[in-house]
């Protein structure tokens, strides 16, 4: 196995780095914030997702995952002007993470909403990239997005994705089978120019 260090990166104001057990509060808060925003482009959630208990076990999956290789979950941060203190707007995730001859991860976030349209979710997908082709030694990684999420569609595009397909049917969202545009990016991409 390889060992990926726990690292934090950023870019134009904003960050990732890996969920600690000290952004349980905001994570629960943000997630009570953007459940009707997020409703029509996740899995249906319980509302026992939405607890404390719920998001303090999905931080400790989080970090078992990473112990173990198969994915690498990160707090999206907007970062505080001249050294100011950052604020939690998000999660980004390489997922699914495969060895052997794929070298493969799948790519997911999300970004709070009154923080959208100011570029954190392009500078969060870039630094994922860069944390997944230069620390986790990926050769892939590549994102399934619905056609109607055109913000999302943008987002991994300008980070320097490019359209491969479609798969119909990929994955049950807000209790509907839909089909998802899927994206690559490999590291003989990377950086995209």
């Amino acid at each position: 196995m390889i060992a990926v260090p726990r690292v934090r990166l950023e870019q134009d104001g904003t960050a990732i780095r890996p969920f600690g057990r000290a952004d349980l509060d905001d994570l629960l808060a943000l997630r009570l914030a953007n459940r009707a925003f997020m409703a029509p482009f996740e899995a249906d959630r319980e509302d026992a997702f939405f607890t404390r208990a719920a998001q303090s076990r999905e931080i400790t999956l989080d970090a078992e995952a990473w112990s173990a290789g198969t994915g690498y979950a990160f707090a999206v941060l907007a970062t505080g002007p001249q050294g100011g203190e950052d604020r939690l707007i998000g999660r980004i995730a390489l997922s699914n993470v495969v060895r052997g001859p794929w070298q493969n991860a799948t790519l997911g976030y999300w970004i709070d909403e009154r923080a959208n349209g100011r570029g954190h979710a392009t500078a969060a997908v870039r630094l994922a990239c860069r944390f997944g082709f230069e620390h986790a030694g990926l050769h892939r990684v590549q994102p399934a997005i619905m056609p109607r999420n055109r913000r999302s569609a943008r987002v991994v595009e300008k980070a320097g994705f490019r359209r491969e397909g479609m798969a119909e049917r990929y994955l049950r969202i807000a209790g509907v089978w839909e089909d998802h545009d899927l994206y690559a990016l490999t590291s003989e991409e990377w950086p995209p120019g």
